[in-house]
């Protein structure tokens, strides 16, 4: 059986205020691994996105861990309507984070340990990156949304929106053009941000297809009023240089959500940094053609190589 169709092993934990969240571990028992990799998803992603992936880091020789963030997956939600994304303060992800690296991955770590983050979770995990210096051998950064595009409104006005909104009590509401997961958005292949690949694509709608309760629409004034907030607490120089691991940043010129500008900001404060731009790119590096695909683990073999020294 090839390892990419290897199934993970689900499991879930109970944080401190009730709530759940799932992760998964992938590794092959017939073979110990060389190193470990934790793997974060981004906004309104869910575990069985990455089954591709987590196979091709099998395929080198890697245990993968994941989680659920609470608010997606099957994590528990935050609101009544689960399509909502909100998040009342990045805090907890940081609080849910540290728990799944203490009770889950670093227990059953093997060799070093590297993270892998995507978009929303590069800005939610950089906080334990900086926490904890020595505790990751190698970090990449996907698209890491370390700030957000605000189109048609200018950044300052939608972060003044989401201020006052909050304050008001609409931090639940939807922020405004924002609604539930629409189906017929697994045919707007030319339209949408994330992907060029019809193929990978449309099988992330299938999934959200095949089980509804994976489905998060678009994100409420709160999710936008707490992602100012973490984006303001982004590392400053001091912070920065407190990041020992090498850093590698996959940045997409041609992105609509994240500004590459932020990319290019943080480079400069780290002290160990590659970054690599992929023009053809939408948003998602490691979901685009197979060539794209190619040249971005060429990338990532080449960066781990020197990282881990292997």
């Amino acid at each position: 059986m090839s390892q990419a169709a290897t199934a993970p092993r689900f499991g879930v934990l109970e944080t401190g205020d009730g709530g759940v969240l799932r992760h998964a571990c992938w590794c092959d028992p017939g073979r110990p691994a060389r190193a470990t990799v934790v793997l974060l998803n981004g906004r309104c992603e869910f575990i069985e996105r990455y089954q591709e992936l987590a196979g091709e880091w099998l395929d080198r020789g890697y245990q993968v861990f994941a989680l659920d963030w609470r608010g997606q997956g099957l994590s528990s939600r935050f609101l009544a309507n689960p399509q909502k994304g909100h998040v009342p303060d990045y805090g907890i992800y940081d609080a849910d984070l540290a728990l799944f690296l203490d009770r889950v991955v670093l227990p059953a770590v093997v060799g070093p340990l590297v993270l892998f983050a995507h978009s929303m979770s590069a800005l939610a995990a950089l906080q334990a990156v900086i926490e904890h210096p020595g505790r990751f051998a190698a970090v990449i950064l996907s698209a890491p949304m370390l700030d957000i595009l605000t189109t048609p409104y200018p950044r300052g006005v939608a972060k003044a929106i989401a201020l006052v909104a909050t304050r008001l009590g609409f931090d639940r509401w939807y922020a405004f053009g924002q609604h539930d997961y629409d189906p017929a958005e697994a045919e707007a292949l030319a339209t949408n941000p994330m992907t060029g690949d019809a193929g990978r694509y449309r099988a992330y709608h299938e999934l959200l297809r095949l089980n509804p309760a994976l489905r998060v629409g678009g994100v409420t004034f709160g999710w936008l009023a707490a992602t100012f907030r973490a984006i303001d607490r982004r590392p400053d120089p001091e912070q920065a240089r407190r990041i020992a691991a090498p850093v590698l940043i996959l940045s997409a010129p041609a992105d609509t959500l994240v500004p590459v500008a932020s990319h290019h900001r943080l480079a400069a404060l780290l002290p160990t940094v590659t970054l690599c731009s992929y023009p053809q790119v939408r948003h998602e590096p490691l979901m685009e053609n197979d060539a794209i695909r190619a040249q971005v683990w060429a990338d990532i073999d080449r960066f781990l190589g020197a990282a881990l020294k292997s």
